[in-house]
């Protein structure tokens, strides 16, 4: 799907993404008792789905904050946003550009 260059780069992303998370209030989320589902863990899925690709991405084992969440869409919901943005925005620059503008909106 995408080269090795641009998988670096979604990587890179999804690593600032981890090391420097958003305050709950600061971003979209939802949360029911004990489960949460945020923007940021929405973006850290897209992103391993671009430089994983759907076959790794389906075998990859969930984060334990997604097993058993019933917030978490789901892989299926995941792939088809991707496909959406891989359409919408044609290369890996201008999606990472994009995903950096949803986390800075709300930032």
């Amino acid at each position: 799907m995408f080269n090795a260059e641009e998988c670096l780069n979604f990587r890179k992303l999804c690593q600032e993404i981890i090391f420097s998370p958003r305050m709950m209030e600061r971003q979209e989320h939802k949360r029911e008792g004990k489960y949460l589902w945020c923007e940021d863990w929405e973006i850290i899925e897209l992103i391993k789905y671009f430089f994983n690709g759907k076959d790794t991405y389906n075998l990859d084992p969930l984060p334990n904050r997604l097993k058993n969440n019933p917030l978490f869409p789901g892989r299926e919901t995941i792939i088809a946003k991707g496909d959406e943005m891989i359409k919408a925005f044609g290369t890996a620059d201008k999606i990472i550009d994009q995903l950096r503008r949803r986390r800075n909106a709300t930032a």
